[in-house]
């Protein structure tokens, strides 16, 4: 049986931090599926704000840990959460009128 582990006293960040084409794979797939289940979603999804905020810390976080890729996930994610956002905001008509 082959295990690999990589050096965590290594002095290289890049050495250290590098992802297997596994590990690679199952972020991407991750990261899809969430991308996947926005846009399929036409009003905020979440009750709680903060809610969102941590989807919003999590896809971050992994997206940077593919690099160029993940820029272009969380652009799409932005876009999302930006369209979704914008559902949450419903002007009142009646707000900027007199109480009779």
């Amino acid at each position: 049986m082959s295990f690999s582990q990589t050096d965590l006293f290594a002095q290289d960040d890049a050495e250290r931090n590098a992802l297997s084409d596994a590990q690679r794979s199952k972020i991407r797939a991750r990261l899809e599926a969430t991308l996947g289940r926005l846009e399929a979603t036409e009003t905020f999804p979440w009750h709680d704000p903060l809610d969102a905020v941590h989807e919003e810390n999590r896809f971050q976080h992994d997206a940077e840990m593919l690099s160029e890729e993940g820029t272009l996930l969380w652009s799409r994610f932005d876009r999302e959460m930006d369209r979704l956002y914008a559902t949450r905001i419903v002007p009142d008509a009646r707000a900027g009128e007199p109480a009779h």
